[in-house]
């Protein structure tokens, strides 16, 4: 009863993987890109994947930009805001999942939002931002 979401639905099936793809207008050249890709994936362990040997976690990037492409002692910040950015988006499928149930009558059970913002509360680790936040 202590566990957010059913022991069935955490057992990880072999085979589960990740696609990120970042897309921004900042001007780079293919093998800039290709460093911000890699550095997308590691926003996945911001929030607890454990890349295990039978994921295929990657990404991939492009620009809309045709401009010439900054220099590389300016793209610390991009690499800052491209974590930040998948951090955030994989927080959001997260928690605006739905419980379904699918083939065979499996059911996964969604993230309890309320649940967790309660658990880091009590930890001290979450200081409420809005009203929203703790309803």
């Amino acid at each position: 009863a202590d566990e957010l979401v059913p022991a069935a639905d955490r057992a990880e099936p072999p085979g589960n993987s990740c696609m990120i793809v970042v897309a921004t207008d900042v001007p780079l050249d293919a093998r800039q890109l290709g460093r911000v890709a890699r550095r997308a994936v590691f926003a996945m362990a911001r929030v607890g994947a454990s890349f295990s040997g039978t994921s295929g976690d990657y990404a991939i990037g492009f620009t809309t930009s045709d401009q010439q492409p900054i220099p590389d002692g300016e793209i610390d910040p991009v690499f800052a805001a491209v974590l930040d950015a998948v951090e955030e988006a994989l927080l959001n499928s997260l928690f605006t999942a739905v419980t379904t149930t699918g083939v065979g009558g499996r059911t996964s059970h969604a993230v309890p939002h309320r649940a967790v913002l309660e658990r880091l509360a009590a930890a001290g680790r979450l200081i409420p931002e809005s009203p929203a936040e703790t309803r």
